[in-house]
C-alpha cells in the first residue's frame, strides 16, 4: 500500500532540483493515496514577474478537459437522455460534414473514443458568447472525412466540440454552466475557473516557451484557446488538488458524480492503439489506457498555450498523481516508481 509519507520529504527535495534541471519555470504536484492527500510546489508561475508557485496556484489543464466532457456525457446516459450508439444527427440534426454518409452515421462513441475519422485539428476562433460551441460545430460542414467512422484512431479535438454540443442540447444550457452545475459545484471545487476573468481572481499561472537553447523560457503571448474549444480543452483552470478531487470520483471508492457501474464502462477498452500515435496502450470513453508492468493506469495529458498538465488514476492501487506545469511543450509520465515518473514528466516538458 503506497504510504505518502515515504514520498513527502523526497518529493519536496526532489521537486526545485528536478525543475531546474530540465529548466521548467514552475510547477505543482498532487498525489492522492488511500485516503491521504500530499502537495508539492517549485518554481514561479510567471518568469517575467516572479511571483512563486504554491499549492493553491491554478494551472490551465487542456485536454484533460476531455475527461470532464466525457464525465458530463455519461451523466446524461445514466440519465436516460443520450445512447453513445445512436447517431450523432440523433440529438444535432443539423451536424454535417462534407461527407454526408460519414456524418449520418457517427455516434457520440465513437467521438469519444477518437474513432469518428473526420479531420480534428480546427480551432476556429468563434467569439466569447454562449453560442460559441454551437457557432463552430456549424462550420463543420467544411471539414473532410479521413477514413470510415469507427475503422481507425485519430485524436480528434473538433470531435470533443460536438459532444459538448450534445451535452448543451440535451441539459439546454450553455456547456459552461452544464461543468458548473454539473461538476464543479457538486465537488465543491472552490479553485477551478471557466475562463480568464475567474482565473485571474487566484494565483494563476502562465504559459511559456523556449526563447532559445541557453535563455530561460518567456511567458507566452495568448492565455488560452477560444471558447469554442471548451469541451476540447479551452475552459478549466484549477489547482492540483482539486484536479485530484475530480479524478477520485473515477476511482469507484471515494464517491463523485458519476455511479459505479458507469464508472467501470467509461473505463473499458474500446480501440487498442498502435506506438505510432504517440498515446496510450488502449482508448477507453475519455480516458487513455497504460500498461506499466502489472497495474492498468487510466489517464489523460493536456497542454493550453504553454501549460501542460497531466493526470494518472490507478484504479487497482486506489492513487492518483496530477502534475501541473507551465513549460514549453507537452509531456508524458506514467506512474510506476516514484522518481522514475517525475523525471520522465520535466524531461518530456523541458523546452527544445
Amino acid at each position: 500500500m503506497m504510504k505518502l509519507a515515504t514520498v513527502a520529504d523526497w518529493l519536496g527535495e526532489r521537486l526545485p532540483e528536478l525543475i531546474a534541471e530540465h529548466r521548467v519555470p514552475g510547477a505543482v504536484i498532487g498525489v492522492y493515496a488511500n485516503g491521504e492527500l500530499l502537495e508539492r510546489a517549485a518554481g514561479v508561475l510567471n518568469t517575467r514577474t516572479g511571483v512563486p508557485v504554491t499549492t493553491d496556484s491554478l494551472f490551465q489543464i487542456g485536454s484533460i478537459s476531455k475527461v470532464w466532457t466525457a464525465t458530463l456525457a455519461l451523466q446524461l446516459v445514466e440519465d436516460g437522455k443520450l445512447d453513445l450508439d445512436r447517431p450523432v444527427r440523433a440529438y444535432l440534426p443539423e451536424f454535417r460534414l462534407t461527407d454526408e454518409s460519414a456524418a449520418a452515421l457517427i455516434t457520440t462513441r465513437q467521438l469519444l473514443c477518437h474513432t469518428a475519422g473526420f479531420e480534428g485539428d480546427r480551432f476556429t476562433d468563434t467569439g466569447r458568447g454562449d453560442d460559441a460551441i454551437a457557432r463552430y460545430v456549424e462550420l463543420l460542414g467544411e471539414t473532410p472525412q479521413l477514413f470510415e467512422p469507427g475503422e481507425l484512431f485519430s485524436y480528434n479535438n473538433a470531435g470533443y466540440v460536438v459532444i459538448g454540443r450534445i451535452i448543451e442540447i440535451l441539459r439546454g444550457k450553455p456547456y459552461i454552466q452544464c461543468l458548473r452545475e454539473h461538476l464543479i459545484q457538486p465537488l465543491e471545487l472552490a479553485y477551478t475557473a471557466t475562463d480568464a476573468e475567474e482565473a485571474i481572481l487566484h494565483r494563476a499561472a502562465v504559459g511559456h516557451f523556449p526563447s532559445g537553447p541557453e535563455d530561460s523560457p518567456q511567458p507566452a503571448g495568448v492565455w488560452a484557446l477560444p471558447r469554442s474549444l471548451a469541451p476540447a480543452g479551452s475552459a478549466l483552470t484549477m489547482t492540483a488538488r482539486d484536479l485530484l478531487t475530480f479524478a477520485r470520483g473515477h476511482l469507484c471508492d471515494d464517491g463523485g458524480v458519476l455511479g459505479t457501474e458507469t464508472i467501470h464502462a467509461m473505463r473499458t477498452e474500446h480501440m487498442r492503439m498502435s506506438p505510432i500515435t504517440a498515446h496510450g496502450d488502449a482508448w477507453a470513453l475519455g480516458w487513455e489506457i497504460f500498461h506499466v508492468g502489472e497495474h492498468t493506469i487510466y489517464g489523460h495529458n493536456g497542454d493550453n498555450h504553454y501549460q501542460d498538465g497531466n493526470n494518472r488514476p490507478d484504479s487497482r492501487l486506489r492513487f492518483t498523481v496530477t502534475m501541473l506545469c507551465a513549460p514549453g511543450k507537452p509531456m508524458l509520465v506514467l506512474v510506476d516508481e516514484q522518481e522514475l515518473a517525475l523525471r520522465a514528466h520535466l524531461r518530456a516538458a523541458r523546452p527544445s
